[in-house]
């Protein structure tokens, strides 16, 4: 990240998230502690951070004087050796460092002075062995990592318990920034072009996969064409000559079955569909005995009248036709034209199921057995079209885009940003152990891919380093998501490209878990990383208290906030739908938030002094 604003404004919740918890004693750690109260056989109260302890001391002390120690045991009582002389109030960082250094015969280099103060002023836990690993690690930073960047992803390594490697510090490193997943992506996807020893079958699956990220738009607006080509090939007024070629290429991408033809262009199909889709009432209609027709009739009345992908015209003149005609094939070519219509018109509205215009129209097809095979045809149809450079689909592809760009809401970006996730396959290792169907979808996802690839020693140099590199970056953000006891902390990055434009989006989310597992939506904070074209680095602190919420944004502009006033009515309704209070929108600028940090420094500094360094 190249500007403060979004460690300094995350730092809030960071330090709120770990006041007050207490962290284990362990054999062979230092800690930073002030004898409160001596009792009989050399034991005494020491105050060692937030927290206060019983311990055995190993040489009598005198109360109020500040030491370094050394847990010497750690149950089933602590035992703390002095491993300094008495601190004075005055001691700066530096020399509690020195002292601490001679303490532990430690060699004074730059860089173990770094890491001890660091230590120090982050109130860690220390040890002997963990200074000189962390210090040889800042002997070999990578070119471009600063000594700060470093020693920060030191210490998020030491709270979650990490290896100490170069390797796991670039992992880290690599989670923590908020920028560059997108070139990284771009890199990859250069080098795999270029490379010659991989097989064109595996080749072609992770394009495919880097084609989905690159573009998340490209399904709906996919399925809006399919359902123009089918409203043309219904209508028997149009010419043959315009309706051959869409059959043609409809067939050849597989939407349509060998046996559509121009009389016939959407065959009824006996296949199995997605459960609750139009295509499954379809299904069960051909399937049903004279004696079960009615009923199934009566039930696909009631799934129509409720469907509320449908306009209220469009529910009327499919149930008109059920009223005079109760055939298979009229019904179906009647919900296939709506559907297609609707593909259009709707294309990112769901319903209760979750399913889509598109995914209906799919399922009527004959080819939604599943959600992924719905994506499968869509995506064939997408490679289709973008290989045929004719002015017809051409020009569909600008009215669709177009429509997007139109429909563009939180329900877009909801399916972008699912889209682009699942494509990404961040959290494949947790599908491992489920279904099969669940397995074939993994191999369709960028992340298994990747390691994969890395298994083949054969690929080149230039191909396995852009690889780990991303790889690398998706394992960071892993790692730096999980649990602190109560407390959760996601972090994820999408990177979103649309209209010809490409972003690294990056959402940190910070909540707690409620006794039986769940997320408290109650309580929450939620930040969002953004660069923008037009308004450059953005930052979206939300914080949700009680079900209240108050939203800072973060941005250079000061005239944002003028722009906002327009928005709030509708956020606050958008709110309150789902049970939620607006408490307020606030624009600020990045100055004002540095200010306010440091107003906020000098006040728990002097609210500090004469309380010592917790660990």
């Amino acid at each position: 990240m190249t500007s403060p604003s979004f460690s300094t404004i995350g730092a809030q919740s960071t330090q709120a998230v770990t006041a007050g918890k207490q962290m284990p004693m362990k054999e062979g750690q230092v800690v930073h502690g002030v004898i409160k109260k001596l009792y009989p056989n050399q034991t005494a109260e020491v105050q060692i951070g937030n927290q206060k302890i019983i311990a055995k001391l190993e040489t009598p002390l005198k109360a109020g004087d500040a030491h370094f120690f050394q847990v010497s045991k750690a149950s089933p009582e602590v035992q703390l050796k002095v491993v300094t002389g008495p601190l004075t109030g005055g001691n700066t960082l530096a020399q509690q460092a020195t002292q601490l250094m001679q303490a532990m015969n430690l060699t004074k280099t730059n860089e173990m002075q770094a890491v001890t103060q660091f230590f120090l002023k982050e109130q860690l836990p220390i040890s002997k062995e963990l200074l000189i690993q962390a210090e040889q690690l800042l002997k070999q930073l990578p070119p471009g990592t600063s000594i700060k960047a470093a020693l920060e992803g030191i210490q998020k390594m030491t709270e979650l318990k990490l290896p100490i490697t170069p390797s796991m510090l670039e992992t880290v490193l690599s989670g923590k920034s908020t920028s560059g997943l997108q070139s990284s992506i771009e890199s990859f996807k250069l080098a795999l072009q270029q490379d010659t020893t991989i097989s064109q079958v595996v080749k072609t699956d992770m394009q495919q996969s880097l084609q989905k990220i690159a573009e998340p738009f490209r399904m709906p607006v996919a399925g809006a064409i399919i359902g123009k080509q089918l409203e043309i090939l219904q209508n028997q007024q149009t010419s043959n000559s315009m309706r051959l070629p869409i059959l043609q290429a409809l067939k050849e991408a597989g939407v349509l079955p060998a046996v559509a033809s121009l009389s016939n262009p959407t065959p009824l199909l006996s296949q199995p569909s997605l459960p609750n889709s139009a295509g499954q009432w379809m299904t069960q209609l051909v399937e049903a005995t004279p004696t079960e027709k009615g009923v199934v009739m009566e039930q696909l009345r009631n799934w129509i009248t409720a469907q509320p992908l449908l306009t209220v015209g469009q529910k009327e003149q499919v149930l008109s036709l059920m009223k005079e005609n109760s055939e298979a094939q009229p019904i179906q070519n009647a919900l296939v034209k709506v559907f297609a219509e609707q593909s259009g018109q709707a294309i990112f509205r769901e319903d209760t199921n979750g399913l889509t215009a598109k995914d209906h129209l799919v399922t009527l097809l004959g080819k939604g057995q599943s959600t992924e095979t719905v994506s499968q045809i869509l995506q064939q149809v997408n490679t289709l079209i973008k290989s045929n450079a004719n002015s017809f689909s051409s020009q569909w592809m600008m009215e669709f885009e177009q429509a997007v760009l139109n429909q563009l809401d939180g329900k877009a970006f909801e399916h972008a940003m699912k889209q682009v996730l699942k494509s990404l396959g961040f959290s494949y290792e947790a599908k491992l152990g489920t279904n099969s169907e669940e397995i074939r979808n993994i191999a369709h996802q960028l992340k298994p891919q990747l390691v994969e690839l890395l298994q083949n020693h054969t690929i080149t140099a230039s191909l396995k380093e852009s690889a780990e590199m991303l790889l690398g970056r998706m394992n960071g953000l892993q790692i730096l998501s999980g649990e602190n006891g109560p407390q959760h902390q996601l972090l994820m990055q999408v990177p979103l490209e649309f209209l010809g434009k490409k972003m690294d989006a990056t959402l940190e989310w910070n909540g707690r878990m409620k006794e039986d597992g769940k997320i408290d939506s109650d309580f929450a904070r939620i930040m969002f990383y953004l660069k923008l074209e037009t308004l450059d680095e953005t930052v979206v602190d939300m914080q949700v208290q009680n079900r209240i919420v108050t939203i800072n944004v973060f941005n250079k502009d000061a005239q944002l906030q003028q722009i906002a006033n327009a928005f709030k009515s509708a956020l606050k309704d958008g709110l309150s739908s789902v049970g939620y209070t607006l408490s307020g929108v606030f624009m600020k600028t990045f100055e004002e938030q540095q200010l306010a940090s440091k107003l906020q420094s000098k006040v728990a500094s002097k609210q500090s002094q004469g309380v010592d360094i917790r660990i």
